[in-house]
């Protein structure tokens, strides 16, 4: 665990911040040089990906709020907007920056699909790079385990002091009492930040090979992405120990919202091929 990497005199430097950041000027690099290769002007691009920044931001906050309001207090304004802290939940940001998107594409002109197929595959590697952050920060992480996989994650600052401060994880399992009164470091858990990491690369990956074997229609990346993450977060899930709320049974809240997001992706799918790739086809025979 390495929350604070640096100090540029007083400021201290965040790792989950720095990460999103990295994260997020990867995914531009690549998104604006496509764009200007297919003719869209990168400044509008990156407009765009500013403002959805801080649109995912605020979205993936509030389902964070909403998911876990034990986390907040009036008595820390601060915290409602700490994010340097952690507490993002993904889901809450893909809805409100789409309809963001379409419409400011839309006001300049541009094709709202077309920038779909672009940036699919480079949100999944930025998201990928974001989740290094949470790896750093200590928060998703996953269950105990005695396999080789396992990660403990220490108290912060490293020393035996009481009470301690410092990895959610360690901490999870100290209150617990799970660890002796002086440990220094946390039972094992799988580090399912890096598997999201794997992951998120392996669907950027998958939809470049896609994308350049296959194009049905305009924008056909953009559900393939829901379901391709859904899958694969639901998997992630099952390893994951920091106490997503249930209430639906055996599953996670979180594994409901990515059943949301794979039936999502498929009905939009089958939607797109209907009123996009259709219309396309026709207009290509008559013309």
């Amino acid at each position: 665990m390495l929350p604070i990497l640096f100090k540029i005199g007083p400021i201290p430097i965040h790792s989950y911040g720095l990460m999103i950041a990295i994260g997020f000027l990867t995914a531009l690099f690549f998104i604006q040089r496509e764009s200007k290769r297919a003719g869209i002007d990168p400044e509008v691009i990156g407009n765009a990906a500013f403002w959805s920044l801080l649109i995912g931001i605020a979205g993936t906050r509030l389902l964070h709020i909403i998911m876990f309001p034990q986390y907040y207090s009036w008595t820390d304004p601060i915290g409602w907007i700490a994010i340097w802290r952690g507490g993002l939940v993904f889901q809450g940001g893909p809805p409100a920056v789409l309809i963001f998107l379409y419409f400011y594409l839309k006001k300049h002109g541009i094709q709202f699909t077309k920038v779909a197929d672009i940036s699919a595959p480079f949100l999944a590697l930025g998201h990928g790079i974001g989740r290094v952050g949470c790896f750093l920060n200590g928060c998703c992480y996953g269950k105990e385990t005695s396999g080789i996989l396992g990660v403990s994650f220490r108290r912060f600052p490293f020393s035996a002091a009481t009470p301690p401060t410092g990895s959610p994880p360690f901490l999870d399992q100290y209150q617990r009492g799970e660890l002796a009164p002086h440990a220094l470091w946390s039972h094992p858990v799988y580090p399912t930040q890096l598997f999201s990491t794997a992951g998120l690369i392996l669907i950027c990956v998958l939809l470049l090979l896609i994308r350049r074997k296959w194009h049905p229609f305009d924008g056909f990346m953009l559900p393939i992405y829901f379901v391709f993450y859904g899958v694969f977060r639901f998997i992630v899930e099952f390893y994951r120990g920091d106490h997503n709320p249930t209430h639906f049974g055996t599953l996670s809240d979180q594994q409901i919202l990515c059943i949301v997001f794979v039936v999502f992706g498929f009905a939009l799918f089958f939607a797109m091929k209907h009123y996009l790739a259709k219309p396309a086809a026709e207009k290509a025979r008559s013309a």
